[in-house]
């Protein structure tokens, strides 16, 4: 059991330098957000696979482990949505000045 933590941990840690000696290369740098949010995620995918061993030990635990798993996941897939559609507007109002006149208010984006 503890040398699949170790395989897992190498397999991330591989990935995360192989991005960023890419990204010095002369490729598209990976934009800070989609790194954190690939090491939130994969830090929750380890959480389901060590939850899943627990509830097949104590089923009672199934209630924690959802909630251990769900909100975290939840909060950083929002946050990276909210990020984007805010470069997105930017984008627009850069490529269309004429059509997006208005001025767009970044402290007051909600969902439309």
């Amino acid at each position: 059991m503890e040398y699949i933590g170790y395989i897992i941990a190498g397999v991330f840690a591989g990935a995360i330098v192989t991005a960023f000696i890419a990204a010095k290369k002369g490729k598209k740098k990976i934009e800070f957000s989609k790194v954190v949010l690939m090491l939130v995620l994969s830090t929750y995918f380890i959480g389901v696979f060590v939850g899943v061993k627990i509830v097949f030990i104590d089923v009672s635990q199934l209630g924690v482990v959802l909630a251990f798993i769900g909100t975290p996941t939840a909060a950083a897939i929002a946050f990276y949505c909210w990020k984007a559609k805010a470069e997105n507007l930017l984008k627009i109002k850069k490529e269309n000045p004429e059509i997006t006149e208005v001025p767009i208010d970044f402290n007051n984006i909600s969902s439309q």
